[in-house]
């Protein structure tokens, strides 16, 4: 891929990007691979590193597969193992141990699982390792680097031996010290010390001839001498033997070692190169996650639209102060494929064109960049650049020449693959000119159908990107009324400079304001005052249009909140009719069974009066049992009352009553019943949520078990968040619970205010506020329910 200038990396801020990626790299060899990383213009190429990071970026994130992350060195290793006869210390095998195991859970994982991360089993093809090989170091080496006693039989017979010598030599000078504590030939506190790898005791100097031995060494003072005593010379001497025998096992047992690795040595060198490929895309996978970034969806042509695009350096700038930092979104295709930019200074120009630079020459490197999900990003052969003060002392350079250069070159190798951006095009020279020459080299960028973004003053610029097919005006907002820059790019119309209102905020004489608005002409001021107005009404316009948005969705939801209640009600109403029919069915039996059983009684007894008339009163009885429970009626109901729906626990208050109907409040709710369908309700009006839960047929128990008291929105859209936020709220009220959390990140503040929205009012809600300092501040949200 094309680039220009040579320092494009610096100028864009990538070589800053680079070197977190290089810090992120295990091994010295995945650093290295992020050092040479360059851009590509090959879409084969590009999509091939980008689903590498995708897959591995993914595989992090789950937790059903366990493989290491552990990317050693083993390289060297591999080297000075490769001559037959040579042999690695237990501290280089205890690390290509780590290595050989990170090797063997990626390959058993690549069996397992392969087929779903198809790009990084592809790099590990035709590696295969004896899984021997991890066993056996395993066996021989310790967690510390060292060999085991169990090593070999001879090995663990030589340190026993060495220990059971030890603790003779041990023993015999220690009575040795003893006698010469009471001999008063060393000091009271003196204790055994090693010299020379032998065990040896501190002596006074004047002393040394009283006890026969061996001096190794002496004191610095030269007052204490470190003595051998003759009768433990021997002792150690045999433990000396023995360690000579224990050094040369454990050369043994190495050299056997190295063999098993130098048998294994092409699979190893092959699996070296896969751990330093892993090494480098895991740093991808941990970068996406610093920056915030994904792998957007890659077209092979060149238009592109960015969503949420933030500067991936000014993110973690204002990352580490809690600044918000506000997101960009620009689509550029074939129909408009440069942007002007226009707009005050500090506003955010010169921010919003890097952006573009620095998220494409990432992109073609192969790294996630900072952009939401819906993003999609196209390809460009050729990056071109001119920024900042370009002047150059050695090539006797002036910046406005250098300007001119950069230019040169644009128009010699610029296509319709290539995309250049270019701050504060033309300056540097007298306005007039300065614009007339960047108004014609815009025009022949254009014809050339190359994509780019410039920024500007020149009105003469703005002009031609409201008139030329091709380009389009873009503006960095401002705040009118507070005059501060908004740092939001609007597409569609060019900025101001505010150059007049900015001057009288500093406290510029007005009579000197005046005078220049008069010095610029009145088509300049009235254009400038044109924008300023159209800013103003654009701005009045998105307020009333979020409000009206807002209201919107309160009402779809009080709506919905009325439909639920009613569709409840028409159950209840359905079920109530069905029961009164069953309990009226029953009654009819009842009735009939008895007056089958006073007619088979008058029949049994002949007709006898007595029992006749008995028979009759009983029945007259049982009559007025039924007709008093068919009859039986609630007590009137008037307006104010407390009533609930017969059957149902929810209750309200009666607002109005016209003959047989009455209007009733639930809630918020207001609904039309029959006074038969309802009854006096004991307590005031409330919302039983774990009765309705009940009534709708849900699993309580269940819900309280698996409740989790925090969820976090980060990355969601607004509606998508609101909807979340509030169903959270409505668990939270069901199950029961006292506090929850929500986690949406500090950001530009739009989660918060969304979190902040919903809970204000509600009645669930007892108080919200942020967490501690120290465990997220403002970018957590604590919500205390009733």
């Amino acid at each position: 891929m094309r680039v220009y200038p040579k320092d494009i990396e610096e100028k864009l801020g990538f070589d800053l990007i680079r070197d977190h990626l290089i810090r992120f790299c295990q091994s010295t060899r995945g650093e290295d691979l992020a050092r040479k990383a360059k851009p590509t213009d090959k879409y084969e190429v590009l999509v091939k590193w980008l689903s590498q990071a995708k897959e591995m970026i993914r595989l992090k994130g789950s937790s059903e597969e366990k493989v290491s992350f552990e990317f050693p060195d083993i390289d060297d290793y591999l080297t000075q193992v490769k001559v037959p006869g040579s042999f690695l210390n237990p501290e280089d095998f205890h690390d290509l141990k780590r290595g050989v195991n990170t090797l063997t859970s990626w390959i058993r994982f690549f069996q397992k699982k392969g087929s779903e991360y198809p790009e990084l089993m592809a790099l590990s093809s035709h590696i295969e390792i004896d899984p021997n090989l991890s066993i056996h170091i395993d066996k021989t080496i310790d967690d510390r680097g060292e060999v085991k006693d169990s090593a070999s039989s001879e090995l663990a017979e030589i340190r026993s031996k060495i220990s059971r010598s030890e603790r003779a030599v041990r023993s015999a000078i220690q009575k040795i010290l003893k006698k010469a504590k009471d001999d008063q030939f060393t000091e009271e506190d003196s204790t055994l010390t090693v010299r020379d790898g032998r065990l040896v005791i501190p002596v006074k100097a004047e002393h040394k001839k009283r006890i026969q031995g061996f001096v190794h060494d002496e004191s610095a003072t030269g007052q204490t001498v470190y003595l051998e005593p003759g009768e433990v010379l021997e002792l150690n001497n045999q433990v000396q033997e023995l360690k000579y025998a224990e050094k040369r096992e454990i050369i043994r047992i190495l050299i056997a070692l190295s063999d098993h690795v130098r048998a294994n040595l092409k699979d190893l060198k092959n699996g070296s190169a896969l751990l330093e490929k892993l090494d480098f895309i895991h740093a991808k996978s941990i970068l996406a996650d610093y920056i915030n970034g994904v792998v957007p969806e890659v077209k092979k042509s060149t238009s592109f639209s960015l969503v949420n695009a933030v500067h991936p350096l000014l993110y973690l700038s204002h990352k580490g102060s809690g600044k918000p930092v506000i997101p960009m979104n620009l689509t550029l295709d074939h129909e408009k494929r440069i942007l002007i930019i226009s707009g005050p200074n500090a506003g955010g120009k010169s921010v919003a064109l890097k952006t573009v630079g620095l998220l494409q020459f990432m992109l073609q490197t192969g790294l996630p960049v900072s952009v939401g999900e819906e993003s999609k990003m196209g390809l460009f052969s050729s990056v071109f650049i001119d920024i900042g003060d370009t002047q150059s002392i050695e090539d006797d350079l002036s910046t406005y020449s250098s300007h001119l250069t950069s230019m040169k070159y644009f128009l010699q190798h610029t296509d319709k693959r290539s995309i250049f951006l270019i701050d504060e095009f033309g300056k540097g020279t007298e306005p007039q000119f300065g614009g007339a020459i960047a108004e014609s080299v815009l025009h022949e960028l254009n014809k050339k159908r190359a994509f780019g973004v410039i920024t500007t003053h020149y009105q003469n610029l703005k002009k031609i990107g409201d008139e030329t097919p091709g380009l389009v005006n873009g503006a960095m907002k401002y705040d009118l009324d507070a005059l501060e820059p908004l740092f939001e790019l609007e597409v569609g119309k060019p900025g101001s400079s505010f150059a007049f209102e900015i001057a009288g905020k500093i406290g510029l004489p007005q009579n000197i304001i005046e005078s220049a608005r008069k010095k610029i002409g009145s088509s300049h001021v009235a254009y400038d005052q044109l924008l300023n107005q159209l800013e103003k009404e654009k701005s009045k316009y998105e307020k009333l249009t979020k409000k009206l948005e807002k209201d919107q969705g309160d009402i779809i939801k009080v709506r919905k909140d009325y439909e639920d209640l009613r569709s409840m009600l028409d159950e209840d109403k359905k079920r109530i009719i069905k029961e009164a029919k069953q309990e009226a069915k029953q009654i009819l039996e009842n009735a009939n069974k008895d007056v089958e059983r006073v007619i088979r009684e008058i029949k049994e007894s002949k007709a006898s009066k007595e029992r006749t008339k008995a028979a009759r009163e009983k029945l007259e009885q049982k009559k007025g049992h039924y007709e008093e429970k068919v009859s039986k009626k609630s007590p009137a109901l008037k307006e104010g009352d407390v009533v609930k729906v017969v059957g149902q626990e929810t209750t309200g208050t009666i607002q109005k009553l016209k003959g047989k109907q009455a209007e009733v409040l639930f809630g918020s709710l207001k609904s039309i019943i029959s006074t038969d369908k309802l009854q006096k309700a004991d307590q005031a009006p409330q919302v039983s949520y774990q009765k309705k839960v009940k009534k709708l047929g849900i699993d309580i128990s269940n819900k309280m078990a698996n409740f989790n008291h925090e969820i976090s929105i980060r990355g969601m859209r607004a509606d998508e968040a609101m909807n979340r936020v509030e169903s959270f709220i409505d668990e939270a009220l069901l199950v029961g619970v006292d506090e929850i959390k929500i986690v949406h990140g500090k950001g530009h503040g739009v989660l918060r205010e969304i979190v902040r929205n919903v809970t204000k009012g509600h009645p669930g809600i007892a108080s919200v506020e942020d967490e501690h300092a120290d465990r997220g501040g403002a970018g957590i949200s604590i919500i205390k329910l009733q």
